[in-house]
């Protein structure tokens, strides 16, 4: 990103997928970084689908289903900030969800499907917020956010998952 002020709007830790992002244009990424991610699910054979590159790792079906459950709860952080709600939000465990709905008899076309969902479920929110709403501060797991910090963490977090599907899974 070239707007390095968005760093000081969000944990720390977000500034690693603020790094991932190639503009400052929040739709313009959004589409990129979908496309990414469609593009690595044609990569994943069928022989892939539950394959984990470590036994304790998560398999490229599991990744996939965190992709998108962290991106339905950043973008329900972000409708709730956009909206001013100054109500503390919780934090999530993402081990725990994972381990909650194991992904070996889901079909990878259905996660396709599911995340293509997401994907445009979480543009139309960002679409119908206006530039003064997506500035508002809230708080997550004790952390700063805004709508804006949060969709710009939604799209590095969803690239860096991508990248190391291809790195660690694909070895490409």
């Amino acid at each position: 990103m070239n707007n390095k002020t968005i760093y000081k709007d969000a944990p720390e830790y977000c500034g690693y997928y603020f790094d991932l992002i190639q503009s400052d244009d929040l739709f313009s990424e959004f589409e990129k970084s979908k496309e990414l991610t469609l593009n690595v699910f044609e990569l994943i054979s069928p022989e892939l689908e539950n394959y984990s590159y470590l036994s304790n790792k998560w398999t490229i079906k599991e990744v996939f289903r965190h992709i998108i459950d962290m991106e339905r709860i950043f973008a329900y952080r972000a409708f709730r900030f956009s909206r001013f709600d100054e109500t503390e939000l919780s934090g999530v465990e993402e081990n725990d969800y994972i381990e909650k709905v194991k992904q070996t008899d889901v079909k990878l076309s259905d996660l396709q499907e599911e995340y293509l969902a997401v994907r445009n479920s979480t543009i139309w929110i960002y679409r119908n917020i206006k530039p003064e709403m997506l500035d508002f501060k809230g708080t997550a797991n004790k952390q700063p956010y805004t709508a804006r910090t949060l969709g710009f963490a939604m799209i590095g977090h969803n690239i860096h998952h991508c990248n190391f599907i291809k790195t660690k899974y694909l070895n490409q």
